[in-house]
């Protein structure tokens, strides 16, 4: 009888092995998202649906509520989520529900992830190793990278035409501009990866990882995303900076010049790309003689970014509402005669603009400093993962309105909510060990 009680299982242990199971899906799920993400927006979808109905079906909530009270770091998580409901907010001034109903849905991330991972048991982070979810993605972005370039093969084995390999005719799963974005936070990743474990490399390794660069690098000028390669530009930059001037391994510094070097040599190697540059060039310097039919995508940015100006000034606090800004841009298009603009429905092509010309003032301003305090606290603690992908997302946004497309939100909600995760929280339990976030 003795023997028979020290076998049985009790209810104790019984919740601990479900607990343990629930903590394993979440760490599948995460790995999952990083290598869905640059792949296709419907395989995003589906795990971030696996991840709430685990999350659900985890319980616990009162433990849950218990861990944002007693936490300081899981608190300022939730702060990201301020901008969701400040649309939620703006849902009562707005006559367009259905269009509402819709942009809210998109911009669910914005409340998912924050409050995933305030929620979230911390043994889950403590089990898996940021470097894994980082190396999905790596992966996804190559394994999109190879996909869109074998589709251009066969289409220009097909129709004999070249275009085929640059800008929309290459990038079958984003806009192209989304997944320059993708490949270039995949550089980001790879080079600091590297520096922080070069220790661990052989010298063949090290080939491997500069031709696994110059691939991407090739990558994002057949992209021909002009703001793709302008952040291109200034992560090298930065990075020749900080090796240079804030990490001990100035001799490091070269390793960005040189990739800098291959992406000007591949520009310059590439007449779709340099055209593309060169028309921007001649609508920048011609910008007051831009006319309202015009059809390149810098001049027709230009003339979206006039119409939301307007339409700001005259809502300046509060914005047209969460569902109406569609329209305001629409009833201004037609005003301006913009007519490329309103026969396309474009956004604001700005998430500034988009934002503020939503809801108003407040709204602006709190997406600014989601990015700009993260930004410099990343900085300053040399959390340059972390900086270079706020840097990344605020610039492409500038010519985006990147949390209009659910692509954008998942990218900037998921990622923001892990890595500040692990410069709040990681870093500071592991007192400086967040460098070293594992390789296996």
């Amino acid at each position: 009888m003795q023997k028979k009680s020290h076998n049985r299982i009790t209810w104790w242990q019984l919740w601990d092995w479900i607990a343990l199971f629930h903590r394993i899906v979440y760490i599948l799920l995460f790995l999952a998202l990083g290598f869905a993400i640059p792949i296709k927006n419907r395989m995003a979808t589906w795990v971030i649906g696996f991840l709430v109905i685990n999350w659900a079906a985890e319980l616990r909530f009162w433990a849950k509520l218990k861990r944002i009270v007693k936490e300081r770091h899981r608190q300022h998580l939730l702060l990201f989520t301020g901008l969701y409901f400040i649309y939620l907010i703006g849902l009562l001034y707005t006559h367009n529900m259905e269009y509402a109903r819709f942009d809210i849905e998109v911009k669910l991330s914005l409340l998912v992830f924050p409050l995933l991972f305030a929620t979230i048991d911390g043994r889950v982070f403590s089990f898996i190793r940021i470097n894994y979810i980082f190396l999905t993605f790596i992966a996804g972005c190559l394994a999109a990278s190879i996909v869109c370039l074998g589709n251009a093969m066969i289409r220009y084995g097909e129709t004999g035409e070249a275009g085929m390999f640059f800008y929309t005719q290459l990038s079958i799963f984003h806009h192209a501009g989304y997944l320059a974005m993708f490949v270039n936070f995949a550089i980001v990743l790879v080079v600091f990866l590297t520096h922080d474990h070069v220790h661990l490399f052989k010298w063949w390794h090290l080939v491997l990882i500069t031709l696994l660069l110059v691939f991407f690098n090739l990558m994002v000028v057949l992209l021909s995303s002009k703001m793709g390669i302008l952040t291109l530009f200034v992560i090298y930059l930065l990075m020749t900076y900080i090796f240079f001037f804030r990490q001990p391994a100035r001799i490091k510094a070269v390793y960005p010049i040189g990739l800098l070097a291959i992406v000007i040599l591949f520009m310059l190697s590439s007449p779709q790309t340099m055209e593309r540059v060169e028309r921007t060039t001649t609508v920048v310097e011609n910008i007051d003689s831009l006319q309202s039919d015009a059809e390149e995508s810098t001049g027709e940015r230009i003339l979206v970014w006039q119409s939301a100006w307007h339409i700001i000034q005259q809502h300046p606090l509060v914005g047209v509402g969460t569902g109406d800004v569609k329209d305001a841009l629409l009833e201004e298009y037609s005003i301006q005669g913009i007519k490329y603009a309103y026969s396309r429905n474009l956004n604001a092509h700005n998430q500034y603009l988009q934002t503020y010309l939503s809801v108003g003032l407040i709204g602006f301003l709190v997406l600014v400093a989601m990015l700009v305090l993260p930004g410099i606290m990343a900085f300053i603690r040399k959390d340059y993962i972390y900086f270079f992908f706020i840097l990344l997302f605020g610039m492409n946004i500038l010519t985006e309105s990147m949390f209009e497309n659910q692509a954008g939100v998942v990218f900037y909600a998921f990622f923001n909510a892990l890595l500040f995760w692990y410069m709040s929280h990681g870093k500071k339990k592991d007192q400086g060990c967040y460098k070293n976030r594992g390789l296996p």
